[in-house]
């Protein structure tokens, strides 16, 4: 499949394009075209160092608007205070189009993060309304510690909770997850539910900061 991971020039996004290249394309977007092009050329560095044979593989660079209307799965790796002006940018691309959303709408008061949703109830939501009325929206990841996801060598098994309102796109993305390997997919309801994944993140951040731990995440058991 082609995926495109806009806004993919941070972790989480390198962490994606690294476990998704052996078995689908992958087009990196950016607002800054130079900046996509830099980040594809280093992760297929990256898979180099890991001892992948790349003359396969196929990562590129591009901006936003071109990365989604060329891919058949589009995900959303920017912060929520960002993701309305760069779903603005791209809607027209959307029509048809799987899109996942990790994004988590959160403060920090003082020195804890809170779960700050928006009126629609979560980001998911919200994303909903912003899009076609023919994007399949679908919610997952959001509790995914980077570091551990870029990292090839980690076979650590955290769950991915996936809420979708298409059964379809929920399949999809059931496989994709299980391609990452160190993760494993969920059935987390509808779209509707969202909210209550979203508001782990927080939580996870805080036991981190609380306790000295690094790179939490979770496990169903």
């Amino acid at each position: 499949m082609k995926i495109a991971i806009l806004g993919g020039t941070g972790s989480i996004g390198e962490g994606f394009a690294l476990r998704w290249a052996l078995n689908n394309e992958i087009i990196i977007g950016s607002r800054t075209l130079k900046k996509a092009q830099n980040a594809a050329q280093s992760y297929l560095s990256e898979m180099k160092s890991y001892g992948f044979d790349i003359s396969g593989v196929r990562i590129r660079g591009t901006d936003n608007y071109i990365a989604a209307a060329e891919a058949d799965i589009v995900i959303l790796t920017v912060m929520f205070n960002h993701v309305f002006s760069m779903l603005e940018s791209v809607y027209d691309t959307l029509e048809n189009k799987i899109l996942v959303t990790p994004v988590v709408p959160m403060n920090k008061v003082g020195d804890y993060f809170v779960y700050s949703p928006p009126p629609q109830g979560s980001a998911a939501l919200a994303i909903k309304e912003a899009v076609p009325a023919s994007t399949r929206v679908v919610s997952v990841y959001h509790n995914i510690a980077a570091c551990k996801l870029k990292d090839m060598k980690c076979q650590v098994e955290y769950d991915a909770v996936i809420c979708s309102d298409d059964e379809d796109a929920r399949k999809i993305l059931f496989d994709l997850t299980h391609e990452i390997g160190c993760l494993r997919p969920l059935d987390g309801g509808p779209l509707a539910v969202s909210n209550m994944v979203e508001s782990i993140t927080p939580l996870l951040l805080n036991l981190g900061v609380l306790n000295g731990l690094e790179d939490v995440g979770v496990r169903f058991c």
